[in-house]
């Protein structure tokens, strides 16, 4: 009579594990400590900064490419997936990176966007089309870091989303409430910069709907660095809410090689031990309007320059 339940404790002990990251990097971790447990051994800055990359997969990049030509395993890989619909969201922009992502031992950012539907129409379940997406990640141990909705701030100026700041809230209490359960995913929020600290607050669901925050900026000038580009953004939501803090894109504009390397070292390089909450920096690595990307595609010589930043 015991094979039934030992089988039945097999299966739940399997069911377990496939729910559990196979790499966690921040899952299980308290924000805002120094002590890096659960410790992971993906790339980082010469600073302990954890680092990975935006690849460029429109142009023929992806990330094992990236890894060989740094020689390091990404911590974080990014890829974008657009909501086309309403009627539906199948994640496929992110579903045919699975096995790549699962083979790095990465975390995933998973930039959701609902550019096919407003922020009304973000229904429970269309919110439930997207915890479908991010479970058959999970369920091979990939982390994953959803970044629903990012730049809400700034993609509702030329309408690529719909609606306004207290539809967006109710969007993301939405996907929130669909995805809380499920072990190894995290709420990833993600303004675009703005001009003053008081037009972020708007966007702000709630640090009880929150397990990560960051913010997107692309660095202009030399004297860049973390403290005068992030630190008010820093103190009112990581430190404040105790609160995971992630940069998961930028580079410099424009794409001027001693501003990519200035930009880079005082990211990768400086001392960042004033900011605790601070865990990961992934760099856009991509061809658009301007050329940002500091490895692929680039000389010998700046390759080199960009990997001093990195152990």
């Amino acid at each position: 009579m015991y094979l039934p339940l030992l089988l039945l404790f097999s299966v739940l002990c399997q069911e377990t594990l496939a729910r559990t990251p196979t790499n966690p990097l921040l899952w299980s971790r308290q924000p805002c400590s120094i002590i890096d447990m659960p410790y992971h051994s993906g790339m980082r800055g010469r600073n302990g900064i954890y680092w990975g990359w935006n690849p460029d997969v429109e142009n023929g990049d992806n990330i094992t490419m990236i890894n060989r030509a740094t020689g390091h395993q990404a911590t974080t890989v990014s890829y974008f997936s657009q909501i086309n619909s309403p009627s539906g969201f199948d994640g496929h922009q992110l579903l045919r990176h699975l096995d790549e992502v699962k083979g790095t031992g990465a975390a995933l950012i998973a930039s959701v966007m609902p550019n096919g539907l407003s922020f009304n129409e973000v229904t429970p379940a269309i919110a439930a089309d997207i915890a479908n997406v991010v479970r058959q990640f999970t369920d091979q141990g990939v982390e994953v870091w959803l970044r629903f909705a990012h730049e809400m701030n700034w993609y509702v100026r030329p309408g690529t989303y719909r609606g306004n700041s207290t539809q967006f809230v109710k969007a993301w209490r939405t996907v929130y409430a669909a995805v809380k359960d499920i072990e190894g995913c995290m709420m990833f929020w993600c303004p675009n910069n703005a001009k003053t600290m008081d037009l972020y607050e708007e966007w702000w669901p709630g640090p009880e709907y929150v397990d990560i925050v960051g913010m997107d900026i692309y660095a202009s000038k030399t004297t860049a660095n973390f403290r005068n580009i992030y630190g008010g953004f820093y103190e009112a939501y990581a430190k404040k809410y105790n609160k995971h803090f992630v940069i998961p894109e930028t580079a410099t504009k424009p794409d001027d090689v001693a501003l990519k390397q200035s930009w880079l070292k005082a990211l990768a390089s400086d001392d960042l031990s004033a900011y605790p909450c601070l865990k990961s920096i992934s760099w856009f690595e991509l061809r658009k309007s301007f050329d940002y990307r500091v490895v692929m595609g680039q000389g010998n010589e700046a390759v080199q320059e960009s990997l001093k930043n990195f152990r």
